[in-house]
């Protein structure tokens, strides 16, 4: 029997995963990664999605609409005007992707004991915040090999999705 590509109905997709994970977008730039956000977080089951208010704007745009293939419907959105407040009321690890002086590989993130996880994204050209790194538990980057300082944010996030939900 030849090996074929299946057609989208034919995938017998997953239902749920073991954790809870929740996002919060640290002020997205484009609405274009905005929109590779969702489709990323839809494929590894995020529950929910926290988007700063200043955001909102950017569901509407066509070049979302069209990036996200309407996975904008499968995730829940939050919106939040105060990042602090709603790492600071979360109950679950706080998780944060970036490459500081104290960050640990992505691939170390299986010896953490997860059930509930709150990952946090920084913006596109500043990262996460100083004020917000200060409040996370763990804070993980990307090993890479190249000679370019960054990956693309929507690119970093389904990494780090695979990372936390591969031991399930």
């Amino acid at each position: 029997m030849k090996d074929q590509q299946l057609k989208h109905h034919q995938v017998n997709f997953g239902t749920s995963t073991k954790i809870q994970i929740s996002i919060v977008l640290d002020e997205m730039g484009s609405p274009a990664n905005l929109g590779s956000i969702f489709r990323n977080a839809e494929a590894f089951g995020v529950q929910n999605i926290w988007i700063h208010n200043s955001n909102q704007k950017d569901l509407e745009s066509t070049r979302f609409k069209r990036t996200s293939r309407s996975t904008w419907k499968n995730v829940s959105i939050s919106f939040y005007e105060d990042c602090q407040k709603v790492i600071d009321d979360f109950d679950g690890q706080k998780i944060g992707l970036e490459i500081t002086s104290t960050s640990k590989d992505i691939t170390t993130l299986s010896e953490q004991k997860i059930d509930r996880v709150l990952l946090v994204v920084g913006n596109e050209k500043r990262g996460i915040a100083e004020d917000i790194l200060q409040k996370l538990d763990h804070i993980f980057h990307i090993k890479m090999f190249g000679k370019n300082s960054s990956l693309n944010v929507s690119q970093s996030l389904g990494i780090a999705l695979h990372e936390i939900t591969r031991e399930i």
